[in-house]
This record gives structure tokens, sequence and C-alpha cells, in this order.
């Protein structure tokens, strides 16, 4: 067990709004994970301003309840500074931690603001101890493991890393790996990756064969996740922190979820059916899954005739009562109280964290006529906390005999008492911010611009390799030994798995997808692939040792052209050509519909639009991986020009699903473009500019 990892697991719980806090806090959470401003992974949920997320981080600490803020997009150049003083402003409200994704926001933050945690966000893809390595070596202190992962691998991960590790226990779970999923960006330009994914893995697909129709289902859409029959093996395997999904969820939900996991955290007992039930009736896609942990993937992972909630969204008395906010858990306080003749009303109350306040009344005890206040009667009085967040444990008063106060000035003295212990727990720390946020570069003015091409087989490399007039061809490891020994003035470069895994490499150096394999394969790594998710300049820097970058395809040429007027540092290119890969699935959807493509290309979801999206295999070291294919290719070459003005170094050609004819037609379709010369017009509907003219929200 790495030396981060706490005795007791943390217990996350998600919150889109102040009710969810109150929930989440009243239920049992240990922490809450929240948005602020326009920068979180849930668009669509409530979120915080400034005031907001104050109350909150104060109704939280009352509590010692941690707040953490996820700050989790990927940010464009021109939103760079709006994000850096959202994430100051975080920083102000006390915030114990800030949840990322983007890499070059994470490095600025770090640095501006010293003193807050950073977390890794699970649109980070961590799927590995290198993953881990990377983001500890950054500054990150927690590290949000990938959904995708089995208990044995998360296991591994914890025993041999310092960083904390969070991994999710329960909710919903994305069909592709989170951070590299561009399918709802393709479809209707909602990015994912931005916190606004419309949710295209809800719709229902035609699975086609060979053209043929052979299933018809919701065929990318899994169960929710719920792991609450493996917190012994979570809590064997050193993970220090649970995490509950449903930022968009209502305050009942957040209660009911937060309830059972809380009691059976403590409890280490056999969940029972009936709070199996009340997960259920609080929302499920036709049961729960736990195919990931416990490496069962397939079609008992999938709600294929449903993909909506079925439960009815039901819930308790209990789970009700603690989602209206009242004050159900509560803060054991101590009270000396005092009172002379003559003399005011003082009162002491102090908790279990070494806070201790003293506050006194206005008015003073004078001889009673009749009925003098006794010390029980006091005590009674100070002990009526029941609107408060505390109960008193114990009680001691002094009191002259014979005097008397009034019952008003005795609940006014508990009242200023209550407010002020619940000051002191709830003080936000004061955390340094620096006076340079962070310096932009200058940008490039490249000689020329020339092509590459990535390639799956033998035949595609043969080709583009025939054709000439491209510079470099990336290819999956076996097809790259073959190519390297074909050609002398090409460079052949392994393209590595898009989700990290060791590969055996046999040629000079290696292109990656992700900073696992940046960490580690080293000096082999020269190049980056677009699933690095390189949005901006400070994240172009972060990997400014590779030769050259490929920037997202999510961007468009006019945030391409803002990034490279502050970058230089190293080539950069773009995706020029080719069906970019929408998915990455560990649990393929073909298999899942009980077929199997055993590699071969004959399989492809068509969508209510008549769109068809073919289905690719990766055979890799760690398992079979499906890839999800957009519907029609980008193609640019008669807009190349409008490519060069954004000061790009090369092109990219991705080819997939082409022939060796086909892909020896591009590659000169290309190349004559480049040499100024005019290209055939493709036909209307066969082809999509991307992101390149219109970008994503």
């Amino acid at each position: 067990m790495n030396e981060y990892n706490r005795c007791v697991m943390e217990l996350l719980a998600p919150a889109g709004g102040m009710a969810q806090v109150k929930a989440a806090v009243q239920s049992g959470a240990d922490a809450v994970y929240l948005g602020a401003g326009s920068f979180s992974a849930r668009a669509g949920a409530e979120n915080f301003d400034s005031e907001q997320l104050k109350a909150a981080v104060d109704y939280c600490h009352l509590y010692n309840v941690k707040v953490h803020c996820a700050l989790n997009t990927l940010i464009k150049e021109s939103e760079f500074s709006a994000a850096l003083e959202t994430a100051a402003e975080i920083n102000r409200c006390g915030v114990d931690a800030i949840i990322i994704q983007d890499i070059g926001l994470a490095s600025v933050i770090k640095k501006a603001m010293p003193d807050i945690e950073l977390h890794g966000s699970t649109q980070m893809t961590v799927t590995s101890l290198e993953g881990v390595r990377y983001l500890e070596e950054k500054g990150f202190s927690r590290v949000v493991l990938a959904r995708e992962l089995s208990y044995e691998e998360i296991k591994y991960i914890t025993a041999h890393a310092k960083a904390e590790i969070e991994v999710f226990v329960h909710g919903a779970i994305c069909q592709c790996y989170s951070g590299q999923c561009l399918m709802s960006s393709v479809l209707g330009g909602r990015s994912g990756n931005r916190g606004r994914c419309a949710q295209p893995c809800r719709q229902k697909y035609d699975l086609l064969e060979n053209g043929k129709s052979c299933a018809d289902a919701y065929a990318l859409s899994p169960k929710d996740m719920a792991l609450i029959d493996h917190l012994k093996e979570l809590r064997k395997a050193g993970v220090s922190s649970l995490k509950i999904e449903g930022r968009l969820k209502s305050p009942e939900y957040v209660s009911a979820v937060t309830g059972i996991y809380r009691k059976y955290i403590d409890h280490t007992v056999k969940v029972s059916d009936e709070d199996m039930q009340e997960l259920k009736n609080a929302f499920s896609r036709s049961g729960f899954t736990d195919g990931y942990f416990t490496g069962k993937t397939g079609r008992e992972m999938m709600s294929h005739k449903n993909p909506a909630n079925n439960s009815g969204s039901t819930y308790t008395d209990k789970a009700k009562e603690r989602a209206a906010g009242k004050f159900i858990r509560k803060i054991p306080v101590n009270i000396f109280a005092s009172v002379t003749d003559g003399d005011v009303l003082r009162v002491t109350m102090y908790d279990d964290d070494e806070n201790y306040v003293s506050c006194e009344g206005d008015v003073r005890a004078v001889k009673a006529d009749h009925s003098p206040l006794t010390s029980e009667r006091l005590s009674e009085q100070l002990c009526r906390l029941g609107s408060t967040a505390f109960e008193c444990r114990e009680i001691n008063v002094e009191i002259d005999d014979g005097i008397t106060i009034p019952v008003k000035e005795i609940n006014n003295v508990r009242r200023m008492a209550c407010e002020e212990l619940a000051r002191a727990r709830s003080k936000r720390d004061e955390k340094r911010i620096g006076d340079a946020l962070y310096m932009q570069g200058t940008g490039a003015d490249p000689d020329e611009v020339y092509l590459t091409a990535q390639v799956q087989n033998i035949e595609q490399g043969r080709a583009v390799l025939n054709a000439g007039g491209v510079r470099r061809i990336f290819a999956p490891a076996d097809v790259a030994r073959q190519l390297q020994n074909e050609s002398e003035t090409v460079e052949i470069v392994t393209k590595t798995a898009d989700i990290f895994e060791k590969e055996h490499i046999y040629t000079k150096s290696v292109s990656v997808s992700s900073p696992a394999a940046l960490l580690y394969y080293g000096d082999k790594a020269q190049y980056g692939d677009f699933r690095l998710n390189i949005y901006n300049s400070m994240t172009a820097s972060e990997f400014s040792k590779l030769s050259c970058i490929t920037l997202s395809p999510e961007l468009n040429l006019r945030e391409i052209a803002e990034l490279t007027d502050h970058f230089s540092e190293t080539e950069t290119e773009m995706i020029g050509y080719g069906h970019i890969p929408v998915m990455i699935m560990r649990n393929c959807p073909v298999k899942a519909l009980g077929k199997c493509q055993n590699g071969k290309l004959i399989y492809s979801l068509k969508d209510r639009k008549n769109m068809e999206f073919k289905v690719m295999c990766h055979k890799g070291a760690n398992g079979c991986k499906a890839i999800l294919l957009n519907s029609l290719p980008i193609f640019t070459a008669d807009i190349i020009d409008d490519l060069k003005k954004t000061k790009i170094n090369s092109i990219r050609l991705n080819f997939t699903v082409e022939n060796s004819v086909q892909c020896g037609k591009i590659v000169n379709v290309y190349k004559s473009a480049l040499n100024g010369e005019a290209v055939p017009k493709m036909a209307e509907n066969t082809f999509t500019r991307g992101h390149l003219k219109r970008g994503v929200l």
C-alpha cells in the first residue's frame, strides 16, 4: 500500500447544486465534488458561482467534509486566461482540490498556485502505473483511474503509486474511454471533452454484417456501474477514494446512493436485498454491472433494450429527509457555562477538532423574586441545539443560588456560540496565488508543409511508399517492422496503442497517444498523436520534447492558428484526411451482441440517419479494443491553402478502411494540392471537413 493511502476510504459524492451538497453531507460523504464556472465536464449541471462556492465550502467544512472542484475540460487558446482566473477564484474560495483534465492548465496552476492540491481527472484516461507516475511528476497528489480497469489492474497501480488513487464505484459509465470520445462532437458539435456530451451512445443502432442488418439494439449503452459488493476488495487494494457519479442527478439520488455506500464502508457486511433495491429504485438502466472490475465484459454489461432510467426514481423516507437539507448529521460538542449574581452569562463551546469559542450575553443576572434559575434548567436550555448542526455530548454549568436570567438571553448566547463555532469549523485556508500567471510563447512560421500518413496494414503502407511524397509513415508495430526494411528515404514510426500497453518496438522512434507512453518509451518517443488532446499552446509546451505533435481534431482552423501564434517549440500537425476514430471501447459492441469479426472489417453500426460507422479491432497485449470510425472521411485537399495559413508543419493522412489503390490515389491528390495544382472535387455527402470549419462547443 502506498504512503498516501488512508486507513479508511474516502466516500466522494457528486453535487450539481447546493441542495445536492447538503444531501451528500447529511448522508455521510467525506468529500463532495462539484463544478465552478464554465470549465466543468458537466456543463449541464447547475455548477457554482463564486458566492455559491464559498457557501458550499463553508457548509462542507463545518462537517470536516472536503470540496473538490472540477475544472476538467480541455481549454482553447482563447479561453486560457479565463480558465486560469476561474482556477484562482476557486483557490480563493478555499476548495481542497481542483480536478483537472488539461495538462497545460494543470502545469500553470501548479506554478501560480503552489498550495492547491491537483487531482487528475478520469478524462485523462489513466489506465496504468506509468500514467500515474507521469502525473506524480507534474505535481498531482491524486489520480482518478479510468473506469475500464479490473480489480487486479487497480491493485497493481495502487500498490506501486505514490499518489492517492480514486476510482468510480457507482453511476453511469461511458462506452468509450473517457477523454477519448469524439462521437458527440463529430455528430453534433458538442464535445464530451468540454462537458457537453449529447450522449449518442444512448441511441439505437443497427449492427450490420457485410452491409446487412443482423441486430437492432442500443448497442453502445452500458448499464450503470455498482461496486457496492466489492468494497472489501477496494479496501484491500489500497484505494483512497470511492467516487459516486452523478452531478446531473437529484438531491434524493445523491442522498440515497451516498447513504447506502456510507453504511457498507462503515460496516463490512453483506449488502442486503433491501439496500440493493434502494440503489436500483434510485436509478437503474435494467440493473447494474461490475463487468470491468471483475473482468467479465460482454452482453451482461449492456442495456441493449432500454438505455433510459427504468427505476421509477423512488426513494425511502430517510433518503428524502436527508435530501431536504435538515441537520441530521450532528457534530458533538462540549459546553461549559457560568453565571453569577450581577454578571452576564458566559458560554464556552468546543468540539473534538480543537475548535474553541466563548461568548457572553448583555443581560446581567439578578436575584429571583421566585422560581430561581437552576443548573438543571440552564443545562436543559443550553442543550437545545436541534435546529443547528450540533448536539451536546457533555455540559457543565456553574450558577449562583437564587438568581435568574431571561430564557431569551440564554437562547441568544447559545445561538452566538453555535454561530461562532460554525465559523471556526468552516474556516477556509488562505492559499498563495502568484503574480505572474503564465507567459505565452512566440509563433511558428514554417518554410513548408509536408505530408505524413498513418496506415493499419502492410498493403496500405506499401501503397503510400509507392506513391511517394510522404515524409513519415506511422504504423502498428508489426507493420512498421516490415516497412522499415522497404524504404530508405521515408521515416517509419511505430504508432503505439491508443490506450497504453507495453509493446515490443522494432523502429528507431515511436508515436505516443498518452503521457504514460511518453514516460515508458523515453527517447524513442518522438511524435505525439492527437489523443494527447492538445488544445492550447501551454499543453503543446508540455510535450515539446517530441519532434512533432498532432493537434486535437476538435479545433477549427482559427483555433489552430491561435495556438501556433504562441507556440514554436516543436513541429505541429493536423489531420487532413481520414475516418476519425470516434470511440475506443474495451467492451466490444459487436461481441456484446454475440458476434466477432476476428480482426476483419465486416461490421458497422448504422444510426437513425442511416450513417454507418465501421468497427475496427485492435488486439494488443492488454486484450481486444474496438474502435468506432466516423462514417465519412475528413477531406481537405481542396482547401489546402486554408490549412497552410494556420502555420502547421505537416498534414496527416489517416488511412483505416481504404484499400491500397485508394491510399495511392489520395496521397497523389494531396501531393498535387501542396504543389498548387487543382484537385478533383469530392462528391457531395461523401466527405466532411471535420471541425476545421465549425469547431466544437
